[in-house]
């Protein structure tokens, strides 16, 4: 538990997490960093199975981290906070059979980690020492689909870790696409189907479709989430960076006189910053986010954006 950084909430659910080999595993390394040869040493040691392989899945299921020293590639004990988002992700069944209120446990202290562990990154963009954040800005979907025109990198798909995790709604949940090949990356680990610039544009347009924002910063990912399970923006409510993570760049323009009342933007808003009483539409600018979702789904051009400048 100590070596694996298990919180309370967790458990409950640590044996489905982890198997009892990577239990094993995971007391005798004792956050120590080791070699791929000496951790291979180990392996053989106290547990009876193929080492190589076992050492590979561990790493895939993010029970064990890669750990860059000067060029030289060693493995340490991954955590908790780590592990989950990989095991909701990858072994649904799994994770969607521990009881509802454990798993609303789970999210809770997970979104508020993350949060805490985003404090000091963003201060350290406030100081000039870091250029971005993950989702860092909210990009329209045109932006979103000029930014993937210019993505050398290869991209590829995954499951919405905060979707897979939080479980709040029934969005598509296969729409993050990323395109980071460092250690400990989805990609690195063995995760991930490998795509093209279309099939990226299509999942990006089918994910607008489905009212979900398109958050982005050109270095990790373009990330297609909504207001109930996002952690970059539950995370922002929590510590009080609404506006500046993930940032706005646009206000939202509604006029009255164009609307129709059709409601689609309401269906649209994560915010309940449009809603509807009374068969008539209303905005509230102060719950707006400017995530400019519900400027493509307004059918009579009764909502525009205007750029706020920098």
């Amino acid at each position: 538990m100590e070596y694996f950084d298990v919180p309370e909430e967790a458990l409950s659910i640590i044996k489905l997490m982890l198997t009892d080999n990577e239990m094993i595993l995971i007391g005798a390394m004792k956050n120590n960093e080791y070699t791929y040869y000496d951790l291979l040493e180990l392996v053989k040691e106290k547990i009876d199975v193929n080492p190589s392989d076992f050492i590979q899945a561990a790493y895939k299921r993010a029970v064990i981290n890669k750990v860059d020293r000067c060029g030289e590639i060693k493995y340490k004990s991954s955590d908790v906070y780590t592990r989950l988002a990989f095991f909701a992700q990858y072994e649904v069944d799994l994770w969607k059979s521990v009881p509802k209120t454990e798993r609303e446990k789970l999210d809770i202290w997970y979104v508020n980690r993350y949060a805490q562990d985003a404090l000091p990154r963003l201060r350290e963009i406030k100081e000039g020492k870091r250029n971005l954040i993950e989702n860092a800005y909210f990009y329209t979907l045109e932006e979103t689909l000029d930014l993937i025109d210019g993505i050398e990198e290869q991209m590829y798909v995954v499951p919405c870790n905060c979707k897979s995790v939080a479980l709040k709604c029934e969005k598509p949940k296969n729409v993050c696409i990323l395109f980071e090949h460092h250690i400990n990356s989805s990609w690195d680990r063995g995760w991930g189907e490998a795509i093209d610039k279309e099939k990226a544009k299509e999942i990006v347009k089918i994910a607008n479709e489905n009212g979900l924002m398109h958050t982005s910063e050109d270095e990790h990912a373009i990330c297609n989430c909504d207001g109930c399970c996002c952690y970059p923006i539950r995370a922002s409510e929590i510590i009080g960076t609404k506006g500046i993570w993930p940032e706005r760049r646009y206000n939202i323009v509604w006029n009255r006189e164009k609307c129709v009342d059709c409601g689609l933007c309401v269906k649209a808003c994560n915010f309940e910053a449009f809603i509807k009483v009374d068969k008539r539409v209303s905005f509230d600018e102060q719950k707006c986010w400017g995530c400019t979702i519900c400027k493509n789904h307004c059918p009579v051009g009764a909502i525009t954006l205007e750029k706020i400048e920098v």
